[in-house]
């Protein structure tokens, strides 16, 4: 018999076990209390996915025990967020008492329900899709275990949530449920997109309940002063920060065509590198070449949408969306590339619309082939931006990059994918929760003891920057570890 070894986490601390091979969790659970005379406590019923009660702390990440097999060095955990009752039970009372301060069922507005106007309510197909897409929840509560909102600010998490929209959905329901989803700090959500990554019902909460539920919110008049500010930028450039000198696309050529091109893109700037951060555009431009890529830049293109889509604002997006696809669908390039995680997620996700194909800058290089570098005597660890890592399934090529480069030491962070707590509006609208949320990201890079934290997303680049800088300062550590984009990296060493 093949067997591995898995380290339980008991009442008294972390015991290993060997147990046999190609077993679910559960059963191993099972095995050691039969076969090693422990009476380890946990929670299990149907054994088919379909309860939630076994979801536990699995690899750092909530799993369904019954569904998850085991593997070599495995850790399991009690689900993380909850107090600890013995062993791998937890106390899920607290979110059963939350839950029953939902008023959950339909609501009419003499705020209860009148049984004969609902019977003779007609619903259509059409009525019920956005409820019936969030509806399969079997509250095994592992998106809320997971929720950096949840964990470090007063935001229920969410499922909460998830059963609030089902209401708010519900032409039924006559109650003010926006209201409900303000009070509820429903803008403390950063959409890390790690709810839908543990979900094991592949609830996509992110995009169907908190980016639609913010949209009801928002047209209902419950917004933040911040949010609004960062509206006026749409409605004034185009852009969702303010111009404070010349912008990367005044400053450059329409076309930066190489000789033996092996591909040729349109580069999608994106607010930041087009208004902030010029230099880390023209080092893209450069790096691109460098790996035999033709570069061309649309100059009328606008801001992708995303931090309006992130706060409920749709009419803001729609329109820069409509502007960006005029442009872009009539592009004749291999790919439009990308630099910033939030523009490349949002134009692959969000742009159901566009005739052109996506690609992270990383992505590109990949796949037309990574040149020989030079030498570069430094180590390094890399932030996973959310919406680059659950937003695209791009995580491998950057680390590829990292790992081709000579002389280069590159070692990962405990958590590397945590969100750092700039999205979702999160860094403008609520910077209390974002700092809170990046000082644990700021502690993991701290622990490696890298020369330098790198990453593929320039928001995240600032955010990191800034919970750095104040955990240094918090510590008093003598030590400072700069931010640097790929991109940046790369322009060193071509």
């Amino acid at each position: 018999m093949n067997t591995v070894k898995i380290n339980v986490k008991k009442t008294e601390g972390f015991k290993e076990f060997i147990v046999p091979e190609k077993i679910t969790v559960t059963d191993a659970l099972e095995y050691i209390n039969k076969n090693y005379g422990e009476n380890i406590q946990f929670r299990v019923s149907c054994r088919a996915g379909q309860c939630g009660s076994c979801a536990m702390t699995i690899n750092k990440k909530s799993r369904l025990a019954c569904k998850t097999k085991v593997e070599d060095k495995m850790y399991i955990e009690p689900l993380d967020g909850f107090d600890v009752i013995i062993d791998l039970v937890v106390d899920r009372s607290p979110y059963y008492k939350k839950l029953g301060t939902l008023k959950n069922y339909i609501q009419q507005k003499n705020g209860k329900p009148n049984l004969e106007e609902l019977s003779n309510l007609k619903i259509y197909p059409n009525d019920i899709k956005d409820v019936k897409s969030i509806r399969g929840c079997i509250e095994c509560l592992s998106c809320i275990s997971m929720c950096p909102a949840r964990k470090y600010s007063n935001y229920p998490g969410p499922t909460f949530m998830r059963q609030l929209a089902r209401f708010a959905f519900d032409k039924r329901d006559d109650s003010k449920r926006e209201s409900d989803a303000f009070n509820e700090n429903i803008y403390n959500c950063t959409t890390c997109g790690r709810c839908v990554e543990v979900c094991p019902k592949e609830i996509d909460i992110v995009h169907n309940v908190v980016e639609k539920l913010r949209e009801k919110t928002f047209k209902k008049g419950y917004n933040l002063e911040s949010h609004l500010e960062v509206r006026k930028n749409a409605l004034l450039q185009k852009r969702s920060i303010p111009k404070d000198k010349s912008s990367f696309l005044e400053e450059v050529k329409d076309e930066y065509f190489v000789e033996n091109e092996k591909l040729r893109v349109a580069f999608f700037t994106g607010c930041l590198v087009d208004f902030r951060l010029l230099e880390l555009g023209k080092s893209a431009v450069r790096v691109l070449n460098a790996h035999g890529v033709s570069v061309v830049i649309p100059k009328l293109q606008v801001c992708c949408g995303s931090p309006y889509i992130r706060t409920g604002q749709t009419d803001i997006s729609e329109m820069l969306k409509k502007q960006n696809l005029e442009i872009f669908n009539k592009l004749n390039v291999d790919y439009v590339v990308t630099l910033c995680a939030g523009c490349g997620s949002t134009l692959k996700n969000d742009y159901k619309e566009k005739e052109f194909k996506i690609k992270d800058i990383t992505e590109i290089l990949t796949e037309v082939g990574l040149i020989e570098y030079k030498p570069l005597d430094i180590t390094v660890t890399y932030h996973d931006p959310c919406h680059l890592r659950r937003g695209q399934k791009v995580y491998l090529e950057p680390r590829k990059i990292l790992e081709s480069i000579p002389k280069l030491k590159f070692v990962e962070m405990e958590i590397p994918d945590q969100c750092c707590g700039a999205g979702g509006g999160v860094r403008s609208g609520k910077p209390e929760v974002a700092a809170l949320i990046g000082k644990r990201k700021a502690n993991m890079v701290y622990k490696t003891d890298a020369d330098y934290v790198i990453t593929v997303c320039p928001f995240c680049e600032y955010h990191v920057r800034d919970s750095l800088k104040k955990y240094m300062e918090e510590n008093s550590f003598k030590k400072e570890i700069p931010v640097m984009n790929i991109v940046s990296l790369l322009d060193k060493v071509i």
